[in-house]
C-alpha cells in the first residue's frame, strides 16, 4: 500500500472509533441504559464502542504508521487492545466502589447514584477484580505473541499496567 492509502486507512479507523460504530454510540447506549438493569453482555457492548474503540484505534493507528509490518501485526493488536480496553473499564468501575473522591476526581459511588450497571454489581467487586486481572493477563499474553514475532511491545505492556494499577 502506498503512504497516502494508510494515511486513508488511518483516519477511517480514527472516525469509526469515535462515531456511531464506536465513542459516540458507545455512548448513546450508556445513557440510554441508565436506571434500566443490563447484563453483562450489554455492558461489554457499550465498554467496546466507548472506551474500547478509542483504544483500539489508538493502538491500530500506531500499528499502521509501521506500514506493512504494522498491518501484519494488526490481528493480535485488535486482541490485546480489546483486552486492555474492557480491562480500563473494568477498573474504572472498581474505582467507583473503593477509589479515593479526591483521587479519583468524582464522587464514590457516582455510578451507583446514576444507576449504572457496572462489573462491580453484576458481578460483586471480588469477581470484578478478577476479571480485571484476567483481562491483563490476556494482554500480556497476546503481546508475548507479538514479541515471538519480533514485536518490540514495551510501550504496551507499560500501558496494561498503568490501566490496571491506576488509582484514578
Amino acid at each position: 500500500m502506498s503512504s497516502a492509502e494508510y494515511r486513508l486507512m488511518m483516519l477511517s479507523e480514527l472516525a469509526k472509533a469515535s462515531g456511531v460504530a464506536g465513542m459516540c454510540g458507545g455512548q448513546a447506549l450508556d445513557l440510554a441504559a441508565e436506571g434500566k438493569s443490563v447484563d453483562l453482555d450489554q455492558l461489554e457492548q457499550i465498554h467496546r464502542h466507548k472506551t474500547g474503540a478509542l483504544i483500539r484505534s489508538a493502538v491500530r493507528l500506531g500499528a499502521l504508521t509501521a506500514g506493512d509490518a504494522g498491518r501484519e501485526a494488526l490481528p493480535l493488536l485488535d486482541r490485546y487492545a480489546e483486552a486492555i480496553g474492557l480491562a480500563f473499564q473494568v477498573q474504572d468501575d472498581i474505582l467507583d466502589v473503593i477509589g479515593d473522591t479526591a483521587v479519583i476526581g468524582k464522587r464514590q459511588g457516582a455510578d451507583q447514584h446514576l444507576g449504572k450497571s457496572t462489573y462491580p454489581s453484576l458481578l460483586g467487586l471480588e469477581n470484578a477484580q478478577a476479571k480485571a486481572r484476567d483481562l491483563y493477563q490476556e494482554a500480556l499474553d497476546t503481546l508475548e505473541m507479538l514479541a515471538a514475532h519480533s514485536y518490540n511491545t514495551t510501550a504496551l505492556q507499560a500501558l496494561a499496567s498503568f490501566i490496571i494499577e491506576r488509582d484514578k
